[in-house]
Formats: structure tokens, C-alpha cells, sequence
């Protein structure tokens, strides 16, 4: 059987030993998996923030791959744990919106809420279901255990309200959704509704930018700017330097964007 890759997001950091404890019951059950680590550092609880990691990595892989993604602070409560299988991938975790952008873009095949605790570890404990369901699940799944062994079809999932731009009179106006571990802000605004605009006036905050780079390097040194980053979203940045610092910037700020 062709060996399957098991990508690895979560907020655990490498500090304690989680990750390794997920890696090694992966492992145990299914010695021939790959496992990925794509980030461990997502900020504490943060589930939009992992939502929108997530949906910046996943398409990359190969399909069948399946990704393992848990931010959870809702681990032990009334939250159901999932699978997911799309077109191409399969996503195993909590259903707390983390999957939201993935609703949104992946052609769903089937949902699964996880309940068959024969791929559970034995005893799991009420604080780590990373380990104890998430890591069995996947390896499991790695093995080709087909989806519907591991429970039953879904009939609702949580899913953020991912905020839309708006289109205002000769312009938009959107938010900033993410912000990157370099101060880069990251708006909802995607690149497709800024094709052939040829002059634009970025406004967020009291700052006016005047329209926007195709590089970082195209800004000057410390000073604001707006491109289009590899998220496909219009993004803000200070070339070395932070823009979230200058600009004291937080998740849901808005950006008025004017087309001249």
C-alpha cells in the first residue's frame, strides 16, 4: 500500500512533549505513515487562526493526504470530534470551526462525527484527544479503514462566519482576518477583486497607501505597504519591520480600499 502522509497542526508548541506523544501512537499503529510537522506554533486557543493556517497549507499536498488539525480549547465538553473526506484529502479534529475555510472550498464527500471507540486509545483521557482519538484516527485512516468504520454522517458542523468584503461606491471595504508571525496584516480582501485596478488607495486606520506592490522589496525599507500575498489576500506589510506594531493593529480592523 502506497505510504500515506499525516500533516500535523496544532498549538502544542515543542516545549512539553504533546507532539511527540501524537507522533508516537501514529507511529505504533501505522509504522509507515509519514507525518509532516507543518506548525506547532499557532497562538493558544486561537481556532481562526489555525482555520486560516490550515487553508494556506493543505492544497499543497499530494491527495489522500490527511491532515491532523487540533486547536482545542473546547477538549473534554459537549464538541464532537470529525472526519472529514473532500475530493482529495482527508481532515481529522475538532468541530469548533477549524475546518471553516475548508467547508468553503473543498468539494465535500462525506462528514463523520467520530464515535467508534475501537480506534480510540484505550481509556482516553477527557484533555488530550489529540492522542487519544485524533492520532489513532488518522493512523487508522492511513491503514485505509474506510470512514464510515469510525462513526456516523454528521448533520450540522460549526463553522465561522468568515467576514466577506463589501463592494462600496468605487471601492471595498473588508478586515483584517490573520496576522502573520512578521507583523503582516492580512485582509479578507482576495486578489481577484483588485485584477485591473489600476490605481488604488489602501485606507486603514489614519495611514493612506497608494496602491499596491507586486514584492516586499518594492517597499522601502520601514516604511507601509500593500501587496498581494501567497495567501492570495491583499495583505499590509513593512518591509523589516512589523505592521502590525505601527499601525496597533488587531484581528477584525477595518481596510477601505478606493478605486480611483
Amino acid at each position: 500500500m502506497k505510504k500515506k502522509i499525516i500533516t500535523l497542526l496544532t498549538d502544542f508548541s515543542t516545549k512539553d512533549g504533546y507532539v511527540g506523544a501524537v507522533k508516537g501512537v501514529i507511529k505504533r499503529i501505522s509504522p509507515q505513515a509519514e507525518i509532516v510537522d507543518v506548525t506547532h506554533d499557532i497562538d493558544s486557543y486561537d481556532v481562526l487562526g489555525a482555520a486560516f493556517a490550515l487553508n494556506n497549507f493543505y492544497k499543497y499536498f499530494p491527495k489522500g493526504t490527511i491532515h491532523l488539525a487540533v486547536v482545542d480549547p473546547g477538549v473534554g465538553s459537549l464538541r464532537q470530534p470529525i472526519l472529514i473526506k473532500t475530493k482529495d484529502f482527508f481532515f481529522v479534529g475538532p468541530d469548533n470551526g477549524i475546518f471553516s475555510f475548508i467547508y468553503q472550498r473543498e468539494d465535500i464527500v462525506d462528514i463523520i462525527i467520530i464515535s467508534n471507540k475501537k480506534y480510540f486509545l484505550a481509556k482516553p483521557s477527557s484533555t488530550f484527544h489529540a492522542r487519544d482519538i485524533f492520532a489513532p484516527v488518522a493512523a487508522y485512516l492511513s491503514l485505509g479503514i474506510k470512514i464510515d468504520e469510525f462513526g456516523s454522517p454528521a448533520k450540522e458542523c460549526v463553522k465561522f462566519i468568515i467576514p466577506q468584503p463589501e463592494s462600496k461606491q468605487k471601492g471595498l471595504k473588508g478586515e483584517i482576518i490573520h496576522i502573520d508571525r512578521f507583523g503582516n496584516l492580512i485582509t479578507n480582501i482576495p486578489a481577484d477583486l483588485l485584477e485591473n485596478k489600476k490605481k488604488t488607495e489602501i485606507i486603514v486606520g489614519k495611514r493612506r497607501i497608494k496602491g499596491i506592490n507586486r514584492l516586499y522589496f518594492e517597499i522601502k525599507e520601514q516604511e507601509l505597504g500593500a501587496l498581494i500575498g501567497s495567501s492570495n489576500f491583499l495583505e499590509l506589510a513593512v518591509n523589516q519591520g512589523s505592521a502590525q506594531k505601527l499601525l496597533k493593529a488587531k484581528v477584525g480592523n477595518p481596510v477601505r480600499i478606493n478605486f480611483e
